[in-house]
């Protein structure tokens, strides 16, 4: 409905100037009467018809042009892409078109083989338009996503490399080179060849050394062969940002599930523990719990204010979780449980720019097409959103 509200307002717009320009002709009266024939289509609904109409009014009257410019960027916008190529292709057939409106058209024409899949075409004409000023910015960003979108890392890698640009599509030319660096990384895996794997994550890490994504790579590698460097890598990441803190305390518990020691593992939760930045993490305290290190865990619970409803309500369902069963009431049993299923069910993860969620982390939202922008729910927005989930 809001397309067709926006299409009816540029027909009026049109309409207008066409109406009050000067001079009046058979020719002219003819197109009125069509233009409104065509307006009257799209009011009752009968896209197809107006289509065709508004089509065919190009190849009388130049004055149309700008209008279905902007009635192909409807189509597009829609998802109907084979009308909008239609509309933007019949532009480009015209030979008496000036060459600024020419380049306009050709710039929506890449954009509807873009949107419609056909990357090979549109990377054509976007790298004959980077060679207009006025074009050349936008047009880089779309090869870049055109790269992205067909995996060609090594391409983006080299591409991104010949700009001058220090902002790309809305993230910093070295974070998203780093990002780069990373695919490649996470290919070499694919074919088991780690060494080539941890170099590539450190030269990522050289060109954007906040770069989250390398440091969770390499931790990740060096996982089965050295976990203090593992470790390393861990603890540089809640450096970066202690958002991730539960989704690090939860890798670093698993290195203990596969390499005996426990000493190197104790060592890393009490300095997580102390560590003032971070927030109540329900694993950190569990740790030390079942490792009997009861003073340890006191005080990571004293470090919180529990006058703060958002710290005593986890603690609590914390607490809840390990007290022997015969203290436990049926309703703090039904908590605990609850409390569980939330965890196990939850979407854990958030896309800051679109509020997409995921069970798993992504660095390219597949809903918004951003970098960077997804990371970890806190605790207490994983429960309150299991809450709501399991009253509907």
């Amino acid at each position: 409905m809001v397309y067709i509200i926006i299409a009816i307002l540029v027909i009026l717009i049109s309409s207008a100037f066409i109406y009050f320009k000067p001079k009046e002709t058979k020719t002219k009266n003819i197109f009125n009467a069509e233009y409104y024939r065509g307006l009257n289509y799209l009011l009752n609904n009968e896209e197809d018809k107006a289509f065709k109409i508004f089509t065919a009014l190009m190849d009388v009257d130049s004055s149309t042009i700008e209008t279905h410019l902007a009635l192909g960027g409807l189509y597009r916008k829609r998802g109907e892409f084979d009308k909008a190529i239609l509309i933007h292709q019949n532009l480009l057939s015209r030979p008496t078109l000036e060459l600024e409106l020419k380049n306009q058209a050709l710039y929506e024409l890449a954009k509807d083989f873009y949107s419609a899949g056909l990357y090979d075409r549109a990377e054509k004409i976007f790298k004959n338009l980077s060679e207009i000023k006025v074009y050349r910015q936008s047009s880089l960003e779309y090869l870049l996503k055109i790269f992205e979108q067909t995996k060609d890392w090594n391409k983006s890698i080299e591409f991104i490399k010949t700009l001058d640009s220090s902002n790309i599509n809305n993230i910093k030319t070295e974070n998203l080179l780093a990002q780069y660096y990373c695919e490649v990384s996470d290919n070499y895996v694919k074919e088991s060849q780690f060494e080539k794997a941890i170099a590539i994550s450190k030269k990522a890490l050289k060109i954007n050394n906040e770069c989250i994504r390398a440091n969770l790579q390499l931790a990740e590698y060096y996982a089965k062969s050295d976990i203090n460097f593992s470790i390393q890598y861990y603890n540089a990441v809640i450096n970066q940002n202690h958002i991730f803190g539960a989704y690090v305390v939860d890798k670093i518990l698993d290195l203990g599930k596969n390499i005996n020691n426990s000493n190197a593992l104790s060592s890393s939760m009490l300095s997580l523990a102390t560590n003032s930045k971070l927030p109540f993490i329900p694993n950190i305290y569990l740790f030390l719990h079942y490792k009997k290190d009861n003073i340890s865990a006191k005080n990571y619970i004293d470090s919180f204010d529990l006058n703060n409803s958002k710290n005593s309500f986890l603690i609590s369902h914390t607490l809840a979780t390990v007290l022997p069963q015969e203290d436990k009431s049926l309703i703090i049993n039904n908590i605990s449980n609850s409390y569980e299923k939330i965890f196990a069910k939850s979407l854990q993860f958030i896309c800051n720019n679109c509020g997409y969620k995921s069970h798993i982390l992504n660095w390219l939202c597949p809903s918004c097409n951003s970098w960077e922008c997804i990371a970890p729910r806190s605790t207490i927005d994983i429960i309150e959103d299991g809450k709501i989930n399991e009253s509907n």
